[in-house]
C-alpha cells in the first residue's frame, strides 16, 4: 500500500518532491502532536490539506502543482513553527 502510494505522488509531483510531501506534514504535526498516534493523525491532515490547496491554487494559478503542493507544506511547517513558539512565550508569560 505504501510503495502504491509513492509511485502515485511520483506522478503527479516528481520524484523529487515525493520526500518534501513526507518529511513537511510530519514535521509540522511534531509540533502540536503529544504522542505517537496524534502525530500520525495530524501529519495526515496536514498532507491533505497541503496536497488539496496546491492542486486548486495550482489549477487557478496556471502554476506545476508539485511545487504549490510543496510552498502550501513549507507555509503550513511555517505556521506551526510561529504559532507553537508563539504558544510557549504566553505560557511564559503568564508564569512570570
Amino acid at each position: 500500500m505504501v510503495a502504491f502510494v509513492i509511485v502515485a505522488s511520483m506522478r503527479i509531483v516528481g520524484i523529487l518532491l515525493v520526500s518534501a510531501l513526507m518529511t513537511l506534514p510530519v514535521a509540522a504535526a511534531m509540533r502540536f502532536a503529544k504522542g505517537f498516534k496524534q502525530l500520525f493523525i495530524y501529519s495526515i491532515i496536514f498532507g491533505e490539506i497541503s496536497v488539496i490547496l496546491g492542486l486548486i491554487f495550482s489549477f487557478y494559478l496556471d502554476v506545476v502543482p508539485g511545487g504549490m503542493i510543496v510552498m502550501i507544506s513549507v507555509c503550513i511547517l511555517l505556521v506551526a513553527l510561529i504559532s507553537r513558539r508563539t504558544i510557549i512565550r504566553k505560557k511564559v508569560d503568564l508564569y512570570d
